[in-house]
């Protein structure tokens, strides 16, 4: 029977699947919405799960039995309990024999190296911050949003630069652009009104995503205010990485750590990237800073294929050359799952 991998990466915000064959080549792929269960509900996550792999199935003209392996990296599996829960939905609806779940900050390290060693730094819509070194072990810093300290994700950015723009409104601060720029990019005229676009104390993510534009946008200008806060997330978040270092004793060439995440990986964004690596190298001074330049997706279908034995380097190569055509192929699974 031929190999077929599968390797889905669930995020908050969207679930990625993709089918590749033996050789690395990426056979189709899907993209449904987020599935991290502490944030939807379980019934929710384990659909959207479902509905990726079903179509990204469906593309490549298969059935779940003629996978030869899986792996599932899942936002929301931090700790032990919650690992279970996410073990126990995939268990349930994608139950392929050979298998391997694991967080999605996983997925970044194996998609860019060929040990998965090292740490993996998410910031988009959450943040998770697990290492691993070459025995297996894990160590996994915060992951469970304001409890555990975590900073980064975009709606902490998108308050904080709120935040920072009433404060300089109403004087508690120094003059900042923020003042005039956050509620331009809402679309209001003051500060006073942001209030009123919220959703049960909640900014919508479209709004987030503005108001993380202006923030950025004002910092590469020079703003004094809008640099502080980026510097100090850039700084908290290095400190993330570099807890899990120490803990792992990653040094020398398994010092290795991967950004990840619409907060690192989009344009304009490099301010957040160099305040993270700062960070990490004034603990970890021969730390190797990585930004994600391909899908996560591809680690999890290299962690797929680890598990019949160990990706061969022709094999990691052409599935991340593929990596572009992902895209593509979600759009063309989902017209034809549409059309269907």
């Amino acid at each position: 029977m031929k190999e077929r991998y599968l390797g889905l990466d669930g995020g908050s915000s969207a679930t990625v699947a993709i089918i590749a064959d033996e050789s690395g080549a990426i056979l189709a792929a899907a993209r449904t919405g987020g599935c991290n269960h502490q944030s939807i509900g379980k019934t929710a996550a384990a659909k959207e799960i479902q509905a990726a792999v079903d179509i990204a199935l469906r593309a490549a003209g298969l059935r779940l039995s003629e996978l030869t392996a899986a792996t599932f990296g899942i936002s929301g599996a931090d700790r032990a309990p919650e690992m279970a829960v996410v073990e126990q939905m995939i268990a349930e609806v994608a139950p392929v024999p050979r298998r391997f779940v694991e967080n999605q900050a996983l997925l970044p390290i194996r998609a860019v190296t060929k040990d998965a060693v090292g740490v993996g730094l998410l910031a988009g819509t959450g943040t998770s911050c697990v290492g691993r070194d070459r025995y297996g072990r894990r160590h996994q810093v915060g992951g469970l949003g304001p409890i555990s300290g975590d900073v980064g994700y975009g709606e902490d950015l998108a308050m904080r630069a709120v935040a920072a723009a009433w404060m300089a409104s109403d004087g508690r601060i120094g003059p900042s652009t923020l003042s005039g720029s956050v509620p331009g990019a809402l679309g209001v005229e003051g500060v006073e009104e942001i209030p009123t676009l919220m959703v049960r104390g909640v900014l919508p993510e479209v709004l987030i995503t503005r108001v993380v534009g202006s923030l950025f946008e004002q910092a590469a200008r020079g703003d004094g205010m809008a640099l502080r806060i980026i510097e100090d997330t850039g700084a908290r978040l290095g400190a993330a990485a570099a807890a899990a270092m120490r803990a792992l004793v990653l040094r020398g060439a398994n010092a290795v750590v991967v950004l990840g995440g619409t907060m690192f990986e989009a344009p304009g964004h490099d301010l957040l990237v160099h305040a993270t690596e700062r960070r990490i190298r004034h603990t970890v001074n021969e730390a190797h800073v990585i930004l994600l330049d391909v899908e996560p997706a591809v680690g999890a279908v290299l962690f797929a294929r680890d598990l019949v034995g160990h990706a061969p380097l022709s094999f990691a190569h052409k599935l991340r050359v593929g990596s572009g055509e992902i895209n593509r192929l979600c759009r063309l699974s989902m017209h034809s799952a549409a059309a269907s």
